[in-house]
């Protein structure tokens, strides 16, 4: 693809969101500042979002699709090699964006050449219960306090094309992939908040959110980052036991299975 200087390239994985996306789709539309392109990366979803993507009938959306299922960070991979914006900012196909989000993420990024990701805050809502606002309050350390904690949820990232075609999404993360994606950039970028809620974050209930996948994940964030906070991964593993619908009665044997796959599993490869 050609890059185009100044052009902001949205990348927006997709799997059976047929009856969400075209809202997600028109909040970017609707934005102050438009952007070069939206690129839509179906991952092989077998409803009819293909048919509601094209019915928008805009020449910014560009509609690609998978024809095996690669999941959300192989969607999004696809997505960030095809773009050719200088700057990229990530999508939900089940969220939406205030209409200012592309415009005031531009203005602090470039306000700041050293920038290497500008992420905002969010108003995070599940189903039809109660909104709160992630990050509750301004990070004004977030390479520190990203050591410790996920701080930014990918549909909240705004950077460039060539940083992200150079770090890119592990594949092999079900969850966690916006902390580790940003963990990557914040060894050699600054990372910068911008504490405005400029995206509504949806919750579903079909959301990738089980034990295991949680438990995987944060098995290969623990391996991958060494200057990660260790109590921090640890105190999410109690959160995640005692979350789980049959009680923490597993909570022995899934620690000491954690910290042994980690050890035979990742050593030679991460550490």
């Amino acid at each position: 693809m050609d890059f185009i200087p100044g052009g902001i390239s949205v990348v927006i994985p997709t799997y059976n969101r047929a009856h969400l996306i075209k809202e997600s789709l028109q909040s970017v539309l609707d934005q102050t500042v438009l952007p070069l392109e939206i690129i839509v990366v179906d991952d092989f979803s077998t409803d009819n979002t293909e048919e509601v993507v094209k019915s928008l009938n805009s020449p910014l959306i560009k509609y690609f699709k998978n024809q095996r299922t690669k999941g959300a960070n192989g969607a999004r991979n696809t997505g960030i090699m095809l773009s050719c914006g200088e700057f990229i900012a990530f999508h939900d196909s089940d969220d939406t964006w205030l209409p200012k989000k592309l415009e005031l993420q531009l203005q602090a990024f470039k306000a700041e050449p050293d920038v290497g990701i500008c992420f905002c805050s969010l108003i995070r809502t599940r189903g039809e219960g109660n909104q709160v606002i992630f990050p509750k309050k301004y990070i004004s350390s977030p390479n520190e306090l990203v050591r410790k904690v996920s701080i930014a949820s990918t549909q909240t990232l705004f950077t460039t094309r060539l940083l992200a075609q150079n770090v890119l999404f592990d594949e092999s993360i079900k969850r966690f992939q916006d902390w580790d994606f940003v963990l990557r950039v914040s060894y050699n970028h600054k990372l910068l908040h911008l504490n405005i809620p400029l995206v509504n974050q949806n919750i579903m209930g079909d959301s990738i959110s089980s034990g295991k996948n949680l438990f995987n994940s944060l098995q290969v964030i623990y391996a991958k980052h060494p200057l990660v906070d260790r109590n921090s991964v640890w105190n999410k593993i109690i959160e995640i036991e005692a979350n789980r619908e049959n009680g923490s009665s597993s909570f022995i044997e899934n620690v000491l299975w954690f910290f042994l796959k980690i050890k035979l599993k990742f050593k030679k490869e991460y550490i």
